[in-house]
C-alpha cells in the first residue's frame, strides 16, 4: 500500500467509521469519539477533523436553545435542524460546519470579520480563551463589542457571538485548584482568590450552565502544584490529588492519570 496514493473518498472506510469501529484510531477511539462517530457519521475527511473537535467539552458543554454545539452539529448535518447563522457576515466562514463554531481559526476569523480585528487582536482573543486569562479577556470582549458596533452590528447578535465563542473554546474543571485559576462571575472574570461568598459563579447544571453562588470557600494550605497542558493548549494547575473524569467515565486523581496513561474527558 503506498500512503501518497490512499483514496479518501473510499465509501467503505467512511461507512467502518460511522459504525463506531475506531478501536486505534488516535483521537476519536475513546467512548465519546466511538459515540459520537456513530451519531455523525463522517462522511469526508473535513467531517471527521471536526468530530475530533465537537467531542471537546467546550463544545459539549456550549448549549443553545437546550442543546450543545455537538448536538446542533450532528442535527444540522443529518438534516434534522435547520441550519442558521448568527450573522449573515460569517455565513461562509460557518458553511463548512453547518453554521457551528468548532474550530479556533473560525473564533479568529470572525473576531476579524465582525469586529475588524487584526490578526494579532484575533489571536489575543484565542489566547484569552484558551489561557483563561481573566484581564485580556475582559478586555478583548470589550474590544469585541466595541468594533462590532463600529461595523453596525446590534449588540444582541454581538453577545450571542462572543458567548458562543467563548462556551466553544472555555475547558471547566472540578475543585481544589490553584488561586490563579480564572473564573467567571457574574461581575466579570475573576482569580479564584478573588471569589467571595456570596460572589456568583458560572457552572455546569442540569439546566446547562447557569451562575451558581457561593456558599463557601476552602483553603486547602500549601501544596505541590503541577502544570498540565491539554492538546488544546489551556493549561490547568493543580496538585497530584486534583481528580478529573475520564474517559473510561471514571473520576481518577491526576497521579493515577499519569500512571494509567488516562485520557481526561471532560470536567464534572
Amino acid at each position: 500500500m503506498n500512503i501518497e496514493e490512499l483514496n479518501f473518498d473510499d465509501s467503505k472506510v467512511w461507512d467502518m467509521i460511522g459504525t463506531g469501529a475506531v478501536k486505534g484510531c488516535f483521537q476519536i477511539e475513546g467512548h465519546l469519539g466511538k459515540t459520537w462517530a456513530q451519531k455523525l457519521k463522517p462522511t469526508n475527511i473535513n467531517e471527521l477533523a471536526a468530530l475530533i473537535s465537537l467531542i471537546r467539552p467546550g463544545v459539549l458543554k456550549a448549549k443553545v436553545d437546550g442543546k450543545s454545539m455537538t448536538e446542533k452539529y450532528v442535527d444540522r448535518k443529518n438534516k434534522v435542524e435547520e441550519i442558521e447563522y448568527m450573522h449573515d457576515s460569517i455565513k461562509e466562514l460557518l458553511k463548512e460546519t453547518y453554521g457551528i463554531i468548532v474550530f479556533q481559526e473560525q473564533s479568529m476569523k470572525i473576531s476579524q470579520k465582525m469586529a475588524r480585528f487584526d490578526l494579532m487582536k484575533a489571536d489575543d482573543l484565542r489566547k484569552a480563551i484558551g489561557k483563561k486569562k481573566a484581564d485580556l479577556m475582559n478586555k478583548v470582549r470589550d474590544d469585541f463589542i466595541e468594533g462590532c458596533k463600529n461595523n453596525n452590528i446590534d449588540e444582541e447578535t454581538i453577545v450571542e457571538v462572543f458567548d458562543i465563542i467563548e462556551k466553544s473554546n472555555r475547558y471547566s474543571f472540578n475543585k481544589c485548584l490553584d488561586p490563579t485559576t480564572v473564573v467567571e462571575t457574574k461581575e466579570g472574570y475573576k482569580l479564584l482568590s478573588e471569589v467571595e461568598i456570596g460572589d456568583y459563579v458560572l457552572g455546569p447544571t442540569e439546566q446547562g450552565d447557569e451562575f451558581i453562588p457561593v456558599l463557601d470557600i476552602i483553603d486547602c494550605g500549601e501544596q505541590e502544584l503541577y502544570e498540565i497542558t491539554l492538546e488544546s493548549g489551556s493549561t490547568i494547575t493543580c496538585t497530584m490529588s486534583h481528580k478529573f473524569l475520564c474517559s473510561d467515565g471514571e473520576k481518577h486523581t491526576l497521579s493515577d492519570i499519569l500512571d494509567q496513561e488516562l485520557e481526561i474527558m471532560e470536567y464534572s
